[in-house]
């Protein structure tokens, strides 16, 4: 309400319209799995492109020629037969759990850690023998979490909402001033 001056005068609480909770807060995405399925899907399709394209395929061998230096031994430098398997998992997991977890700071340090420890495993498969490159491992869970992230960041996960009270949550003041006294 305006009045002939330009100024603004405001309600008294008691005449202010009641407004309910749940209309304010906007609605959270009820499905986490089907966001988990489609950010995975797309970080799968972005890693397997970039794997077909050969982009990595320099890097990858300097890799095994350092590792090889090093003293590892490795044989061969032939990716193993489980990694589409991990990678899958890797993917797919990150992006549920990264939307399973509230907030950004949090997805942030989850994401962070588990692409320090990928990046770390790949010396420790090498000394059973196997070479293993993380470069793939770290570009399909990187982009999953970045995306996942993202998404999260966009529409509110379930984690994330507040829960209204409801009937036998909440104890009334007067009832416990009640019992205390008695």
């Amino acid at each position: 309400m305006e009045t002939l001056t330009g100024e603004k005068r405001t309600r008294p609480l008691a005449n202010r319209p009641m407004v309910d909770h749940a209309e304010t807060q906007r609605n959270a995405h009820g499905h986490p799995l089907t966001v988990a399925a489609v950010v995975g899907s797309f970080s799968v399709a972005v890693g397997l492109l970039v794997r077909v394209s050969g982009l990595l395929q320099g890097a990858e061998s300097g890799l095994l020629a350092g590792y090889q230096a090093v003293g590892f031994p490795l044989a061969s430098g032939t990716q193993p037969w489980w990694l589409i398997f991990a990678l899958l998992s890797l993917t797919y997991g990150l992006a549920l759990v990264v939307l399973e977890v509230p907030g950004t700071p949090r997805r942030l340090l989850l994401a962070g850690t588990v692409l320090v420890l990928l990046a770390a495993a790949s010396p420790v498969v090498a000394l059973w023998g196997v070479f293993w490159s993380p470069l793939e491992a770290l570009l399909f869970s990187g982009s999953s979490a970045f995306c996942a992230t993202l998404w999260a960041r966009l529409h509110p996960m379930p984690c994330e909402q507040l829960e209204m009270p409801g009937v036998g949550k909440v104890i009334p003041m007067v009832e416990e001033q009640e019992r205390r006294i008695g």
